[in-house]
């Protein structure tokens, strides 16, 4: 949707081949923009109509759908599949190999989303900076550790959630909470849009000094909230890295062992002059 608004919006000669399958969006989308979508009878009908293929189906259906298609030198390839390494998407779509991975957020459908995008490429990164702000990167390492980012969508809602909560508690309609709450994380976000290295920094410490805007950041930093989302964003890439959810990352797990280290760096000290004192008193 975000693209085809793009071409519609922009007058630009961009067409569209959607595969019949998600009958009930792809229909949609041709009611919407009938002047640049058409509706493909199977998906080597898209590959063999396209310049450009965007892959996006469910994991565990990657390597079935992609093993039965005949794809050409000289196509481009956008895989959108979550977990899908990028040379397995190179061996499966074979003898193409201009290919990326790309993970974009939602909001792209109103071109005001963001994508990840592996590795750079310019045809690529044009397309989805129609759509937002796109991230391209060479190293795998930085786009996997980068990937965790995204894992921080739900928390984002969440914390909306409980402001929300939070004001309709205390007696103001839900309409008002939630219209306020949405304005203004959408306002706080609009300032860090389009940061730079050292904006967020910045803006933290812009913050008034004594302020209630300075005094909440410091009692949730002070209470290990920031520390918390920095325990989680390890356990998403260690999951990430390994295929496996080890809930002894889990920033609780992470600081009851903490808390049992310290114990034990406590008794320590003790330990030595008993041993003392036991010797002392041999016969």
């Amino acid at each position: 949707r975000g693209l085809c608004s793009a071409a519609a919006q922009e007058s630009l000669n961009m067409n569209f081949v959607l595969s019949p399958r998600g009958e009930s969006k792809t229909q949609a989308l041709r009611a919407e923009f009938p002047d640049f979508v058409d509706i493909a009878t199977d998906n080597q009908a898209v590959v063999d109509a396209s310049d450009c293929v965007f892959v996006a189906v469910l994991p565990k259906q990657a390597e079935a759908v992609l093993s039965k298609l005949r794809f050409r030198s000289g196509l481009q390839v956008v895989s959108l599949i979550a977990g899908l390494s990028l040379d397995r998407v190179k061996k499966l779509i074979y003898p193409a190999v201009d290919c990326s991975v790309a993970i974009p957020f939602p909001a792209i459908a109103r071109r005001q989303g963001a994508c990840l995008l592996m590795p750079p490429s310019p045809s690529a990164e044009a397309l989805f900076g129609l759509l937002g702000r796109c991230v391209a990167v060479e190293d795998e390492m930085h786009f996997k550790r980068l990937m965790c980012v995204s894992a921080l969508m739900g928390n984002f809602y969440k914390q909306q959630l409980t402001v929300q909560e939070w004001l309709e508690t205390n007696g103001v309609p839900a309409e008002q909470a939630v219209a306020w709450t949405a304005g203004a994380f959408n306002a706080f976000s609009a300032d860090s849009a389009n940061a730079a290295p050292g904006t967020l920094q910045a803006l933290v410490a812009e913050q008034t000094p004594g302020g209630i805007n300075e005094m909440v950041w410091k009692q949730l930093e002070e209470d290990g909230c920031n520390e918390a989302m920095r325990f989680s964003l390890e356990s998403v890439h260690d999951r990430l890295s390994t295929g496996i959810f080890d809930r002894a990352l889990a920033p609780a797990a992470r600081r009851v062992l903490r808390k049992e280290l310290q114990g034990d760096d406590l008794a320590r000290p003790f330990l030595f002059p008993s041993l003392l004192m036991a010797l002392f008193f041999l016969p």
